[in-house]
Protein backbone atom coordinates (compact mmCIF):
# COMPACT_ATOMS: atom_id res chain seq x y z
CA UNK A 1 0.00 0.00 0.00
CA UNK A 2 1.32 3.44 -0.93
CA UNK A 3 1.63 5.87 1.98
CA UNK A 4 0.62 9.46 2.13
CA UNK A 5 3.16 11.90 0.67
CA UNK A 6 4.06 15.48 1.58
CA UNK A 7 2.28 16.53 -1.61
CA UNK A 8 -0.90 14.88 -0.34
CA UNK A 9 -0.73 17.03 2.80
CA UNK A 10 -0.18 20.17 0.74
CA UNK A 11 -3.12 19.34 -1.52
CA UNK A 12 -5.41 18.57 1.43
CA UNK A 13 -4.57 21.91 3.07
CA UNK A 14 -5.15 23.75 -0.20
CA UNK A 15 -8.50 22.00 -0.76
CA UNK A 16 -9.57 22.85 2.78
CA UNK A 17 -8.78 26.53 2.28
CA UNK A 18 -10.39 26.62 -1.17
CA UNK A 19 -13.54 25.02 0.24
CA UNK A 20 -13.77 27.70 2.94
CA UNK A 21 -13.54 30.47 0.35
CA UNK A 22 -16.04 28.81 -1.96
CA UNK A 23 -18.60 27.99 0.74
CA UNK A 24 -20.18 31.42 1.16
CA UNK A 25 -20.56 31.87 -2.59
CA UNK A 26 -22.09 28.41 -2.89
CA UNK A 27 -24.48 29.14 -0.02
CA UNK A 28 -25.59 32.44 -1.56
CA UNK A 29 -26.01 30.73 -4.94
CA UNK A 30 -28.29 28.13 -3.35
CA UNK A 31 -30.42 30.75 -1.64
CA UNK A 32 -30.59 32.75 -4.89
CA UNK A 33 -32.17 29.70 -6.55
CA UNK A 34 -35.25 30.22 -4.39
CA UNK A 35 -36.48 30.56 -0.84
CA UNK A 36 -35.43 27.57 1.25
CA UNK A 37 -35.21 26.46 4.85
CA UNK A 38 -32.02 25.28 6.49
CA UNK A 39 -32.37 21.55 5.95
CA UNK A 40 -33.18 22.09 2.24
CA UNK A 41 -30.09 24.24 1.87
CA UNK A 42 -27.85 21.70 3.60
CA UNK A 43 -29.29 18.80 1.57
CA UNK A 44 -28.68 20.59 -1.73
CA UNK A 45 -25.16 21.71 -0.79
CA UNK A 46 -24.21 18.11 0.03
CA UNK A 47 -24.27 17.48 -3.73
CA UNK A 48 -21.38 19.89 -4.29
CA UNK A 49 -17.91 18.33 -4.46
CA UNK A 50 -16.16 18.58 -1.12
CA UNK A 51 -19.36 19.19 0.84
CA UNK A 52 -20.74 15.65 0.96
CA UNK A 53 -20.35 15.54 4.75
CA UNK A 54 -21.60 19.08 5.39
CA UNK A 55 -23.14 19.44 8.85
CA UNK A 56 -26.15 21.65 9.52
CA UNK A 57 -24.17 23.29 12.30
CA UNK A 58 -21.78 24.68 9.69
CA UNK A 59 -24.50 26.40 7.67
CA UNK A 60 -26.57 28.20 10.31
CA UNK A 61 -23.83 30.49 11.68
CA UNK A 62 -22.97 31.60 8.15
CA UNK A 63 -26.65 32.22 7.31
CA UNK A 64 -26.92 34.23 10.53
CA UNK A 65 -23.96 36.37 9.57
CA UNK A 66 -25.33 36.79 6.05
CA UNK A 67 -28.62 37.94 7.54
CA UNK A 68 -26.80 40.44 9.77
CA UNK A 69 -24.87 41.68 6.70
CA UNK A 70 -28.11 42.16 4.75
CA UNK A 71 -27.35 39.46 2.17
CA UNK A 72 -30.34 37.27 3.06
CA UNK A 73 -33.59 37.65 4.93
CA UNK A 74 -35.13 35.04 7.18
CA UNK A 75 -38.74 34.51 8.11
CA UNK A 76 -40.46 31.91 10.22
CA UNK A 77 -43.27 30.12 8.40
CA UNK A 78 -45.85 27.98 10.15
CA UNK A 79 -46.17 24.59 8.49
CA UNK A 80 -49.40 22.62 8.23
CA UNK A 81 -47.69 19.74 9.98
CA UNK A 82 -44.73 20.00 12.29
CA UNK A 83 -42.84 22.93 13.70
CA UNK A 84 -42.43 26.28 11.95
CA UNK A 85 -39.43 26.59 9.64
CA UNK A 86 -37.11 29.51 9.04
CA UNK A 87 -36.95 30.28 5.33
CA UNK A 88 -34.07 32.22 3.81
CA UNK A 89 -34.30 34.49 0.77
CA UNK A 90 -31.53 36.40 -0.97
CA UNK A 91 -31.75 40.20 -0.90
CA UNK A 92 -30.79 42.61 -3.67
CA UNK A 93 -27.58 43.26 -1.75
CA UNK A 94 -26.96 39.50 -1.56
CA UNK A 95 -27.60 39.08 -5.29
CA UNK A 96 -25.13 41.89 -6.04
CA UNK A 97 -22.54 40.31 -3.72
CA UNK A 98 -23.04 36.93 -5.40
CA UNK A 99 -22.59 38.49 -8.84
CA UNK A 100 -19.31 40.07 -7.70
CA UNK A 101 -18.16 36.80 -6.13
CA UNK A 102 -18.91 34.93 -9.35
CA UNK A 103 -17.04 37.54 -11.38
CA UNK A 104 -13.97 37.24 -9.14
CA UNK A 105 -14.17 33.44 -9.24
CA UNK A 106 -14.41 33.50 -13.04
CA UNK A 107 -11.53 35.95 -13.32
CA UNK A 108 -9.35 33.80 -11.05
CA UNK A 109 -10.06 30.82 -13.30
CA UNK A 110 -9.16 32.84 -16.38
CA UNK A 111 -5.88 33.96 -14.83
CA UNK A 112 -5.08 30.40 -13.80
CA UNK A 113 -5.87 29.09 -17.29
CA UNK A 114 -3.68 31.79 -18.84
CA UNK A 115 -0.70 30.53 -16.81
CA UNK A 116 -0.76 27.28 -18.70
CA UNK A 117 -0.16 23.81 -17.34
CA UNK A 118 3.24 23.71 -15.66
CA UNK A 119 2.90 20.20 -14.30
Amino acid sequence: MVGKTDNDDVLERWISQARKGYFEMLLLARVSAGRAYGYQIVASLKHAPGFENLAEGTVYPVLSRMKKDGLVTAEWVAEETGAPRKYYTITDRGAAALARMRAVWTRMGEVLDAQGDTA
